[in-house]
């Protein structure tokens, strides 16, 4: 593969610490952890700097695993494409309960490749621990490197025997693709709607495990995706379900997993079912969407089971209509399982994601500010008329204006009037717009209201 860096897999069977030692790695929290087999599932992978060197590390789901864990065959799976695509694997054993007959599959697995293979102990924190790691020796290895990846005991042995383990060259390649001209977009949704079946149609491969059991996905996976000139960053999230039919666990550090992809966005693609409508929780997903100051995209999955286009038109009405808030939301009907219309959801993507980046001249924002006033006269407060001095962009993503005003307590309707004005005349839609009115006093200070 051109133009990637270099891949460390952290593989190992389920439970003995891979997603402590991916965290502890990266230096901050990526995958869940959580003290039960089986939590990770889809691959989670992250770019690290290491002093002047650069790597990618991946997170993978467990090697094997009990009858308890689900979708085990899945999550074998992925973690062998993982190891496939990897430039070295670094095999995590348990040395707090030592040796297990997974762990000789796992030796035994990686032993028939030709991938470069470090063994790490995880969970050892004294020096008994250490002398009862020979036993691993019987795998037919030397004695794994003894780490804590709780306590960050053994990590920078760990690093350095993996930059060791890395032609050089390799990992200084750059990555891509990466800075601003990368959309970022978060897949978000119910449970079971389509969003890792979307990014995987993408993808061309299975990053996503699919399954018609909801809350499949529980980490967020990110898919790295040019779609002719353009760079893309998909986030699949898992399933946002109502605040009261979140249990306690994985499933709450998912959400919030969720809500973490949502604020590194800049789209957000909500996908909604057609059959059981548009809910509460649609509504509750869009509109944290639109107040962190995301561009939002809505895009009804399985359009396939609708009708007609008079159905499409009537769904989209509704949503519009019960939903004020979010009626600037652009809208696309497309099918995951067909590929019907997921070029088009793309461009009201790209199209959301250029209002979202816009910038304006202070100039042209006068001019437009001017002929608005002149078209609806601004209300009386108090006891005059307000009036709007000037105004300048000063923020984007989404596009803030600030207006300078004489007086302060602008009524919610004329904020609305210049809000949809100002849309009309720049084509903002899928794009929030942040209007802030700072009152200018006689002594020319101003006061942000």
């Amino acid at each position: 593969m051109q133009n990637r860096l270099a891949r460390v897999a952290i593989v190992g069977r389920p439970n003995v610490g891979k997603s402590t030692l991916f965290n502890r790695l990266l230096g901050r929290r990526r995958s869940i952890t959580l003290d039960t087999p089986g939590v990770t599932r889809d691959p989670v992978s992250a770019s690290v700097q290491w002093g002047d060197r650069r790597l990618e590390l991946v997170d993978t789901g467990g090697l094997g695993g009990e009858s308890v864990i689900e979708l085990a065959g899945p999550v074998h799976q992925h973690t062998l494409e993982s190891i496939e695509g990897a430039d070295l694997a670094v095999v995590v054993f348990d040395g707090r309960a030592g040796l297990n007959p997974l762990d000789a599959e796992t030796v035994a697995l990686l032993g028939r490749g030709r991938l470069p293979v470090l063994y790490v102990a995880n969970k050892v924190e004294g020096p008994a621990q250490e002398d009862e790691l020979g036993e691993f020796s019987r795998l037919g290895i030397d004695p794994p490197l003894a780490v804590s990846a709780e306590h960050g005991a053994g990590i920078g042995a760990l690093k350095d025997a993996i930059l060791r383990a890395i032609p050089e060259q390799k990992e200084n390649e750059e990555e891509s693709p990466r800075g601003d001209s990368v959309c970022r977009v978060a897949v978000v949704g119910r449970p079971n709607v389509g969003k890792s079946s979307l990014v995987n149609r993408l993808a061309g491969s299975a990053l996503s495990l699919v399954d018609d059991k909801p809350g499949t996905t529980r980490d967020v996976v990110d898919l790295k995706l040019r779609r002719g000139d353009k760079d893309y960053l998909l986030l699949d999230t898992a399933g946002m379900r109502r605040p009261s039919k979140v249990h306690r666990g994985v499933e709450e550090l998912s959400v919030g997993r969720s809500v973490g992809a949502v604020r590194r966005a800049q789209v957000v693609l909500m996908l909604i079912d057609p059959i059981e409508g548009v809910t509460d929780q649609e509504a509750r997903i869009a509109n944290l969407a639109w107040r962190e100051g995301r561009a939002l995209v809505i895009a009804v999955n399985k359009c396939d089971l609708l009708g007609s286009e008079g159905e499409k038109r009537r769904l989209e009405e509704t949503f519009r209509r019960i939903y004020g808030s979010l009626y600037a939301a652009k809208f696309c009907f497309m099918s995951v399982l067909n590929g019907e219309g997921v070029d088009g959801c793309f461009k009201k993507i790209d199209a959301a994601y250029t209002a979202h980046s816009l910038s304006v001249r202070t100039s042209d924002l006068n001019s437009i500010i001017a002929r608005a006033v002149e078209d609806r006269q601004p209300p009386i407060i108090g006891r005059g008329r307000l009036k709007i001095l000037y105004a300048t962009q000063t923020g984007t993503r989404p596009l803030t204006v600030t207006l300078f005003v004489n007086r302060s307590g602008v009524p919610e309707n004329y904020r609305r009037y210049l809000e949809r004005y100002l849309r009309d005349q720049f084509d903002l839609e899928g794009s929030p717009i942040r209007l802030r009115f700072s009152k200018r006093s006689s002594h020319g200070d101003d006061r942000p209201e």
